[in-house]
């Protein structure tokens, strides 16, 4: 089976002009907090401790749980300062920060979020609302040199999963396959309303329409008839009638640890779990993709009051200038692969090795109130 790896059109380099162009736009006293905050100074982790032990508690909002290990840590590293998680699903992330900042309220320091379905990029990156930091001892090991507009800290994936108590391997190798009615009610999968990753996956089929009506036409020997559909819409309209519809990942993997699912489409990260006796495994290989990549961000938010202790965190988070630092420990686990060439991948199979295509924001951010509407009416009927 072929690898697929479909690279993102210059979306994110998009990003540096706006998010550029967004923070020239700011009104004076908005500069002034820019001027003051020098995301381009270089200063050392020993620097920023100092400065950072005159200031507040450091607000964190996050979409990840596992922001929690690497407060405690980072308050074990440095004493005296402290740190506040507040967990929330990406929507609510990218609604509460945009709500702090039209405001005034300067409540979020650091923000942790999914960047994969353009919101977070349209809404809070291109206007400004959340500012990219990247030492330059760390910006020179990065993988990707331009993932710094968005602050990209690790590499995940949306993909799907099987019962590995059910199955000794995948049972398909088309995903086309997941329409067969044995399938019925045995796919779970995350609100894509509700899930950032999950809605840049089924979005962002949109952008790789060839490969799945190649792989639609491998299985079954000819063209697709959608009837005036789209492939993508006519897809997702057919495995749709064999989705049990979740509210997060979390469910997807109780599903599977539980027997109810067959299959499951969840972020990769969960994986991790499958060491703690939840029967589950990932499919690497699917004609024509098995999920899209995905990535998250940490960035300090515009009007933070506490920018000493936003930096040196997100140093921290990333693992420091050595690489070694225990901040990025959290995040390095099966299903997670680096954004570093100092450190090693969480999981033992390589990205490139994996059938994924990487949705383009833009597209996604263009095609949002058709892509709700549609995924609305999808929701519509199942319930």
């Amino acid at each position: 089976m072929k690898k697929r790896l479909v690279k993102t059109i210059s979306a994110v380099l998009a990003g540096v002009m706006a998010c550029t162009v967004a923070a020239c736009g700011k009104p004076a006293e908005e500069d002034a907090w820019l001027e003051k905050a020098c995301p381009d100074k270089d200063e050392t982790a020993e620097e920023l401790y100092e400065k950072a032990l005159q200031e507040n508690i450091l607000v964190v909002y996050t979409v990840s749980t596992r922001a929690t290990k690497t407060k405690e840590a980072f308050e074990a590293a440095y004493p005296g300062l402290c740190v506040e998680i507040r967990d929330l699903r990406s929507p609510d992330l990218v609604e509460e920060v945009e709500k702090n900042y039209y405001s005034g309220n300067s409540d979020c320091d650091v923000i942790i979020c999914n960047d994969n379905s353009g919101e977070f990029k349209s809404r809070i990156v291109d206007t400004g609302i959340a500012v990219p930091y990247l030492p330059s001892d760390i910006a020179g090991k990065m993988k990707d040199p331009e993932s710094n507009v968005m602050g990209s800290f690790t590499y995940e994936a949306e993909m799907l999963f099987y019962n590995s108590a059910k199955y000794d391997e995948c049972p398909i190798e088309n995903i086309w396959e997941l329409v067969n009615e044995e399938y019925k009610d045995r796919i779970y999968m995350p609100n894509p309303l509700h899930s950032f990753s999950t809605y840049a996956f089924c979005g962002g089929l949109m952008c790789v329409e060839d490969e799945l009506a190649g792989a639609y036409k491998e299985l079954y020997g000819s063209e697709p008839d959608t009837d005036g559909m789209s492939v993508t819409d006519y897809f997702w309209k057919r495995v749709s009638e064999n989705i049990v519809f979740t509210n997060s990942s979390d469910e997807v993997l109780e599903a599977l640890g539980s027997g109810s699912a067959d299959f499951g489409f969840m972020v990769s990260s969960k994986q991790r779990f499958a060491g703690l006796g939840y029967d589950m495994a990932p499919v690497y290989r699917l004609e024509p993709f098995s999920g899209c990549r995905t990535s998250y961000s940490a960035m300090i938010a515009r009007n933070s009051d506490n920018i000493n202790s936003a930096k040196l965190f997100i140093r921290f988070l990333y693992g420091e200038s050595d690489g070694k630092g225990e901040g990025y420990k959290p995040f390095s686990t099966d299903g997670t692969w680096s954004v570093r060439t100092d450190i090693p991948d969480g999981n033992d199979v390589p990205l490139d090795e994996i059938d994924l295509f990487v949705p383009d924001q833009d597209v996604l951010t263009e095609n949002r109130e058709y892509l709700e509407k549609f995924w609305t009416g999808i929701l519509e009927t199942k319930a």
